[in-house]
């Protein structure tokens, strides 16, 4: 399993971060411009203080061109975030993301907090796990390498919409 931690500051207050990152508009135009396509979004708000994404869509394989012959040019990925608010203001999220076909998969965990003046402190760690065998540390680091460079796009889409 490998991990790796990103932190980013947005300028909006967790409220507004929230609110994009469970906007289904907003995060079906954010993956189009990703690159991503075939793209469903559901949002289900269970409680004030509790909301449930789920995705699916289709994303384009950054790979050597061995890995692409194996699985294509395009991957069917499902992912499942569970936002749940704290007592504190906090919110926190717990993203499942698992690609169609391969034996792995990752997660990452986001925590906003209030800021300075106003703004939101996210913490985010990503982890993914691969049982390939012969190529699970490949896999792996793709699939790291991959995952963080999203999270850094959507990190600049929220801060750009929020």
């Amino acid at each position: 399993m490998l991990k790796r931690e990103e932190n980013h500051v947005f300028a909006a207050p967790v409220e507004a971060v929230v609110a994009r990152w469970t906007d289904a508009d907003f995060l079906t135009a954010m993956m189009q411009a990703q690159g991503s396509r075939e793209i469903a979004v559901t949002v289900e708000n269970r409680s004030s203080d509790e909301i449930h994404v789920a995705i699916t869509r289709q994303v384009p394989v950054d790979a050597p061109a061995m890995i692409r012959a194996v699985i294509g040019s395009w991957l069917d990925l499902t992912q499942r975030d569970v936002w749940t608010r704290a007592a504190d203001g906090r919110w926190s999220a717990v993203r499942d993301a698992k690609p169609r076909g391969l034996s792995a998969e990752g997660r990452c965990l986001l925590v906003l907090a209030p800021g300075d003046q106003g703004g939101a402190l996210c913490t985010a760690t990503v982890s993914v796990q691969s049982r390939a065998p012969m190529v699970a540390a490949m896999v792996e680091s793709l699939m790291l390498e991959d995952s963080t460079r999203l999270l850094r796009q959507e990190f600049e889409a929220v801060a750009a919409a929020a």
